[in-house]
């Protein structure tokens, strides 16, 4: 339901309303039970109708991201259901994506943008706390420590107000934060929370790309090139657009061949049980 079908909704459920009630006035014999049940009828289907859509667009754009990797039209998708969002909460949800898709993109700053242009009180705690980890991502690859520092502090302030069963969510992604802050510090805690989070397979393409460029930083650290390129190497191979091969080819030291670390085709590799990732999309849903 767009914002032309969703006025004109509440003009015709507007109509409806007060032709029930007038008719109640001149004809007793319509109960204001029943008028109260045809209304409450309207108003969830109204309801399922603006509800159901973000749920297959959901599905979609955590599909193009990813499995086929299409981070392009990811946007296009994103920013179109946006403009068409027809209530304002739905508009700050849908900008969660925007801001996603721009990051996948590597558009950091109008990433982080966007995240700020965010009206938090329409969205739950929840997502207030994907708002900032995906800040605090965009943030560090444009160099900006003050506002990741910032985003670490918000998800401390906010962690204690989401569900308690969604706590330990909060806490990965502030993990997370932290040893990305800090890889300069400490980066054997950065892989050890790296290989905790990321190494395991899940089907997702992204998580092996999220995983490779994340441990090539600690490679790059440590200064061992030609380990940090293999892991660039597998990034770059197998990427396509995707945020992780812009950044790593800035990085990349040509110490070995990309071609000889594309990944094998689906179906090749022995199924692994799914775990859940901390740094995809697939965790709205």
């Amino acid at each position: 339901m767009n914002k032309k079908q969703y006025r004109m909704t509440l003009i015709i459920f507007g109509i409806i309303s007060i032709a029930l009630v007038v008719t109640r006035v001149f004809y007793e014999y319509v109960d204001w039970f029943v008028i109260f049940i045809v209304l409450s009828i309207f108003y969830m289907f109204v309801r399922y109708k603006i509800s159901s859509p973000i749920q297959a667009f959901a599905k979609k754009f955590n599909m193009l991201v990813d499995y086929d990797l299409d981070v392009e039209e990811a946007l296009r998708l994103a920013e179109d259901y946006f403009e068409n969002s027809p209530t304002e909460t739905l508009r700050s949800l849908v900008q969660i994506y925007v801001g996603m898709a721009l990051y996948y993109n590597a558009r950091y700053r109008d990433a982080i943008n966007t995240f700020n242009q965010i009206n938090l009180p329409k969205v739950n705690n929840l997502y207030h706390v994907l708002i900032f980890a995906f800040t605090g991502y965009a943030a560090y690859e444009e160099g900006d420590l003050e506002t990741l520092d910032l985003c670490i502090n918000r998800i401390e302030d906010i962690k204690n107000r989401v569900n308690k069963k969604y706590i330990a969510f909060a806490l990965s992604y502030q993990e997370i934060l932290k040893v990305i802050r800090n890889l300069d510090i400490d980066p054997e805690k950065y892989r050890e929370v790296i290989e905790k989070n990321f190494s395991r397979e899940d089907g997702y393409i992204s998580t092996k790309l999220i995983y490779n460029y994340r441990i090539a930083l600690y490679y790059k650290t440590v200064n061992d090139v030609e380990e940090m390129d293999k892991c660039l190497a597998k990034v770059i191979a197998n990427g396509k657009n995707h945020h992780t091969v812009i950044s790593a080819k800035k990085i990349f030291q040509n110490t070995c061949s990309v071609e000889d670390y594309v990944f094998p085709a689906p179906g090749t590799e022995t199924e692994i049980e799914e775990v859940e990732i901390v740094e995809e999309p697939k965790q709205l849903d």
